[in-house]
């Protein structure tokens, strides 16, 4: 069996744990795509003998996970539905269309959706049902923007069904981050010379198997990341003021230029702290971490357009 030949299917589902059969048109386009078939905790029997070694261990739950970058751009047309918005949805996202503008992504705390996966390993498929995940984001100068996810679901054992030849079009060639393909990327509205954006939704997913209920769930989000940019005067911006106070500010990026091909990700309320100094093709570039805060109402620290 030849490593290299894999590839991703993706579905919501309609009932949880309820495999929806995913077709050639729900496969992902993938990268660095990893799995780890039989997860779970383990518990020896230990058990009283009379000569020195190792007990036979028992698995309580066993539960697979998969993680893999899929590339960050638009969907071709303004409107259209991306083709990782399944993934985004399995992460705790809701997904509002607006036919011929835009596909909003936004954080949700309840009504979570569930996604089930089909990894094929040349010929060989291991099924995830029931899975759930998170997503971190990261745009870096030069490179290819990414989106990082990885998922938890029920165990199924292996099979070698009738391959289901994966049809990726929805996917859409992306821009690498450079000045002309990155037009906006504004922090508390000020217009920053930067190399580097990341957010990582940090959703915790729990795996749980208990009399009566074998599920994937999620129980919190704690959204941060970083930003680097190259330093500015005081006179022009002081940082370094909005990082002591601990001050909520707006951040906005947004890449791409013409319409079907632009995601923007958008934030109201982002705390700045930490922030370092160092040294980037002779330039001082800052680096600032950063906490992703919602308003009283909630599921409003982060959005993601795409348009």
């Amino acid at each position: 069996m030849l490593y290299r030949k894999k590839y991703v299917l993706a579905k919501i589902e309609s009932t949880y744990g309820t495999d929806p059969t995913p077709a050639g048109s729900d496969a992902i386009l993938t990268k660095n795509c990893q799995i780890s078939p039989q997860q779970g905790n383990r518990v020896s029997r230990d058990l009283d003998r009379a000569a020195l070694g190792n007990d036979v261990e028992i698995a309580t739950g066993l539960n697979t996970t998969i993680s893999f970058d899929v590339e960050l751009a638009g969907a071709g047309g303004a409107g259209d539905v991306p083709g990782y918005g399944t993934l985004l949805r399995a992460c705790a996202f809701s997904e509002v269309v607006t036919p011929g503008t835009s596909v909003v992504y936004s954080p949700v705390s309840s009504g979570f959706e569930s996604v089930t996966l089909y990894y094929f390993h040349d010929g060989e498929l291991h099924k995830m049902t029931g899975a759930r995940g998170t997503v971190s984001v990261n745009l870096s100068r030069d490179g290819i923007p990414m989106m990082s996810f990885t998922f938890t679901g029920l165990h199924n054992d292996p099979t070698e069904p009738v391959v289901i030849t994966p049809d990726t079009s929805a996917f859409v060639k992306p821009l690498p981050v450079t000045e002309a393909n990155t037009p906006v990327y504004t922090v508390d509205g000020f217009d920053v010379r930067a190399e580097e954006f990341t957010l990582d939704i940090a959703n915790s997913v729990v795996y749980r198997n208990v009399v009566n209920s074998e599920s994937v769930i999620i129980t919190d989000r704690a959204p941060a990341g970083t930003l680097r940019f190259e330093q500015e005067r005081i006179a022009a911006k002081n940082f370094w003021a909005l990082a002591k106070a601990e001050t909520l500010v707006p951040v906005a990026i947004e890449h791409g230029t013409t319409a079907g091909n632009i995601v923007a990700i958008d934030g109201a309320r982002v705390q700045l702290s930490q922030p370092t100094l160092n040294d980037s093709d002779g330039l001082s570039v800052m680096g600032m971490n950063t906490l992703w805060v919602p308003s009283d109402s909630g599921d409003d620290e982060v959005t993601i357009t795409v348009k």
